[in-house]
């Protein structure tokens, strides 16, 4: 059964699980199923949004936590329902860790193909590879540095049929990838960059110019990285708020901040702006 802080953030995902189950989307259990190009290079059987909404369930029942915001609300209401329950749960005061995760899904090349010659090579075999943003990169990073934890997270299996046995039983964080960005550093050129690694989880890297992750983990129990302790209080939330509003209006995405965003109370800029622009669901732990 899901812990008490979670119900009220889920609840807010039924129209996203009501359209995963309904229409022209063959489902099962909430699990979307996308064909799978063959040949050397496979796409996911499942889309980021239904691997973010199966891990995060997951996660945040393991771990007491609470879903303060995610790439895929359905509606603005939902969203300033979700901004009043996060207020309410914070009078309690039990939250000790702040983690940003962004979720990635990756392809999957078992030979060695085309333009994929010097991933195959890294890892001398088989690898899993999914694209960066540069601008969400160096984002993650400074939230890494200076408001808790930061991560990419990316499971390590690729067909649909795995995410509906590892979400029925609950195996789902035992199977992914936990990438700290600041183990790789900030981007500081115009390059693509994508991230690999070996099935397993092994040896994740950023590329073109080869960039090892020293510190991964899976998001099991056993291997989950030690969150750091902040004070959780609405100064913080502030802080958050300043911090990705100043990023977006020097970025790329500075068309995102509108009137009506620059309205909003800082933890509403701060949900809408990291779920909406950077992709990224942000969880409190006790």
């Amino acid at each position: 059964m899901i812990a008490d802080a979670v119900i009220v953030p889920l609840r807010a995902l039924q129209p996203l699980i009501d359209e995963l189950i309904s229409g022209s989307l063959e489902c099962a259990g909430a699990i979307w199923r996308w064909t799978i190009k063959k040949g050397s290079c496979m796409r996911p059987g499942f889309s980021e949004r239904t691997f973010e909404f199966c891990f995060n369930a997951e996660f945040c029942q393991t771990l007491g936590g609470l879903l303060v915001s995610h790439p895929h609300i359905p509606s603005q209401q939902i969203e300033k329902d979700l901004g009043y329950d996060v207020e309410f749960k914070l009078q309690q005061g039990q939250y000790t860790s702040s983690i940003f995760i962004q979720h990635k899904v990756a392809h999957f090349a078992e030979s060695r193909a085309g333009r994929n010659g010097h991933f195959y090579d890294h890892h001398q075999g088989s690898y899993f590879r999914f694209a960066l943003d540069n601008e969400q990169h160096n984002t993650l990073c400074e939230l890494s540095r200076t408001k808790g934890d930061a991560y990419y997270c990316a499971p390590s299996f690729h067909l649909s049929h795995e995410l509906e046995q590892h979400f029925r039983a609950d195996s789902i964080s035992d199977n992914s990838l936990l990438l700290d960005p600041l183990d790789v550093g900030d981007i500081t050129d115009n390059n693509r960059h994508n991230i690999t690694f070996a099935p397993g989880g092994i040896n994740p890297a950023m590329h073109s110019e080869v960039r090892k992750f020293e510190r991964p983990h899976h998001a099991s129990k056993e291997d989950m990285p030690k969150f750091k302790k902040k004070d959780i209080d609405y100064s913080y939330f502030e802080e958050v708020s300043d911090e990705i509003v100043q990023r977006t209006v020097q970025s790329k995405f500075r068309d995102s901040f509108t009137r009506s965003v620059e309205r909003m109370k800082p933890l509403q800029k701060a949900q809408f702006l990291l779920g909406r622009v950077y992709k990224v669901s942000w969880v409190l732990v006790p």
